[in-house]
């Protein structure tokens, strides 16, 4: 049967991944997508009590059992080696799962899911691994869903309108401490925008709209590496940004200002994005990724693309 898994249940999955509600509200099915979405780098803490639910599906354990890689442990050999591993927390949630899939507690079937599909080939290491653990679980497979409601598309002609006026007001607020300034070299305009950001720090602000001066940094953005105006759009408003050719990497109007203006980063950063993002289509390109885990950098490879 195919699973029936409307905008509600979606969005409920994205806030419990969010932290924005509790996973323990979840239903069986949102588990299953929970299971799927989770970034494991934030940690395994929902899952010490997930697996202990007796209407956790089958399908939801066994796909969550080789989410967290358990043949990764099969190169140990013995228990006292893995405890000295840093990631024996995890074993033990592993050898939980285990003894409870194959003891029969976990009895709801609906979800199908098959090791061989994502994480088993010819050169797997699977000998400290249960034979039950290596078969797909009955059911139907009920594959990742897109819980995000977001998408990018091109921006209209009164948005295009809305970037020019903030563009000419930038200028204006960096002429406030810098009267010869004129916009008509993009490497000049980031130095311009970081003493701009310099001057302003601490001071009353009162009308100076200084979040404007982001959409001069993306203008230079724009003229210099050749990355487009975008619309990060969601369900509940939009987003201004830049985006590079394969629209994998975009930077938001309400990022890098905000970030400086309040002493959160150096004003360097202004200018390191700038010349980092030279040539650079993934984050693969990088030298270095110190963009993404602030906020600066959005990967958006994963969001369709309606023009």
């Amino acid at each position: 049967m195919e699973h029936i898994f409307n905008k509600k249940n979606k969005n409920r999955v994205l806030k419990a991944v969010n932290n924005e509600m509790s996973y323990q509200k979840l239903t069986t099915a949102e588990l299953h997508q929970f299971v799927q979405h989770w970034n494991y780098d934030d940690g395994i803490e929902p899952f010490k009590w997930i697996i202990k639910q007796k209407y956790l599906d089958k399908g939801t354990a066994l796909c969550l059992y080789w989410m967290l890689q358990p043949d990764y442990f099969c190169k140990f050999k013995s228990v006292e080696e893995i405890k000295d591993d840093l990631n024996v927390e995890t074993y033990q949630l592993i050898k939980e799962i285990e003894q409870r899939y194959t003891s029969g507690f976990y009895e709801e079937e609906n979800f199908a899911f098959d090791p061989k599909e994502e994480f088993l080939d010819e050169n797997s290491n699977t000998q400290c691994i249960p034979a039950e653990m290596l078969l797909k679980s009955p059911g139907t497979i009920f594959e990742r869903q897109d819980i995000e409601f977001a998408f990018l598309r091109n921006p209209n002609e009164k948005e295009l309108k809305t970037v020019s006026t903030k563009i000419a007001d930038a200028v204006k607020i960096i002429q406030i401490s810098n009267p010869d300034f004129v916009y008509d070299q993009t490497d000049d305009a980031i130095q311009a925008i970081i003493e701009s950001v310099e001057y302003w720090k601490g001071k009353d602000l009162g009308k100076i709209k200084i979040k404007n001066l982001s959409y001069l940094w993306m203008d230079c953005m724009h003229k210099k590496h050749n990355w487009n105006w975008i619309i990060w759009d969601w369900e509940t408003g939009n987003n201004i940004g830049v985006t590079n050719s394969t629209k994998e990497l975009t930077c938001l109007a309400d990022t890098i200002i905000n970030h400086t203006i309040d002493g959160f980063q150096q004003s360097s950063i202004i200018s390191d994005l700038y010349k980092d993002l030279d040539g650079v289509n993934n984050f693969y390109d990088l030298k270095k990724d110190p963009y993404s885990g602030i906020g600066l950098l959005f990967s958006t490879d994963h969001l369709n693309f309606r023009s």
